[in-house]
């Protein structure tokens, strides 16, 4: 079998066509569209002309109604409130089509391709544009009662101005504005304020800037404080990290691994490994595939 699969994020949209043991056969990359859900439709369809599939996966950063996939919130994407988006691409494209919270479709991809092929409990943290977690636990994903089950980012952390959402303090456009903010103190920097990303940050940590090496330390101390609530939480066998920010293994893992073993529950962070993801910026094209694939036959 074969499965369009369609990543929705904050800044960019992604699009693969996927078969049944993980390959993938084609993909699209664009940015987010402003148009909105009808345009993105579109896109969708242009580009699944000419390719034979059987069910569409799609992965979004939205709260999902649990019994029919509809879009209810969506934090990070204007225009995207109380939308059927399963059943305007079933219309558009006379295919099955089923909906997951993105932290959910990333977790399932790294079980079913990436770092978490293998075990039976992994945990995700994407941590990009926003903070998105998923769990499977015992050989199954973790929806909760709202499908909602991983929305890490609502954890509350003590960062430099006091108490905040995780998101809030350690997502990629925190780590920006932490810079910023500092740079606008006059601290000297080779970065510029007007100009700046997360990734220019961690670019800069690496050449030995001393306030993106300032910057980084703290962000990577509060990821290592979500992380140890989520490992004495779930009790995971390993935890995997993804997303822009996450992807910055080289720079994140030892002090999020040594925040994380510091205050996590002693038993549960045990000779936990904590790793980047295998699947980069590919894991919710996968999951969405592979969600597709088990609704499918579960026949929901």
């Amino acid at each position: 079998m074969t499965f369009l699969a369609v990543d929705i994020g904050g800044t960019k949209v992604a699009l693969a066509l996927v078969s049944d043991d993980g390959q993938i056969l084609a993909k699209h990359q664009q940015p987010s569209d402003p148009a909105g859900p009808a345009s993105l439709v579109e896109t969708i369809a242009a580009f699944a002309a000419g390719y034979s599939f059987q069910a569409i996966g799609v992965c979004v950063p939205a709260v999902l109604e649990p019994d029919t996939d509809r879009i209810l919130w969506t934090p990070n994407l204007a225009g995207w409130q109380d939308v059927p988006l399963r059943d305007l691409l079933q219309d558009r494209l006379g295919c099955p089509t089923f909906i997951e919270y993105d932290g959910h479709a990333a977790v399932l991809g790294e079980w079913w391709q990436g770092a978490g092929r293998g075990y039976r409990s992994v945990a995700s943290v994407i941590i990009g544009t926003g903070i998105g977690g998923g769990f499977v636990i015992g050989g199954r994903l973790w929806r909760g009662r709202d499908r909602l089950a991983g929305a890490v980012d609502w954890f509350p952390v003590y960062g430099p101005a006091g108490l905040d959402h995780w998101e809030n303090l350690a997502s990629g456009p925190a780590i920006a504005r932490r810079a910023r903010q500092l740079i606008e103190t006059g601290q000297s920097s080779t970065l510029s304020a007007s100009t700046l990303t997360a990734k220019d940050v961690f670019d800069a940590a690496r050449q030995g800037d001393a306030l993106a090496a300032r910057v980084v330390e703290e962000a990577t101390v509060l990821i290592g404080q979500g992380v140890a609530g989520i490992i004495s939480l779930a009790n995971p066998e390993i935890v995997v990290l993804g997303g822009s920010v996450g992807q910055q293994g080289d720079v994140l893992l030892p002090t999020v691994r040594e925040i994380a073993r510091r205050w996590a529950q002693p038993i549960s962070g045990r000779e936990l490994p904590i790793v980047s993801s295998a699947l980069g910026e590919e894991a919710g094209l996968l999951g969405a595939a592979y969600a597709a694939s088990l609704r499918l036959q579960s026949g929901e």
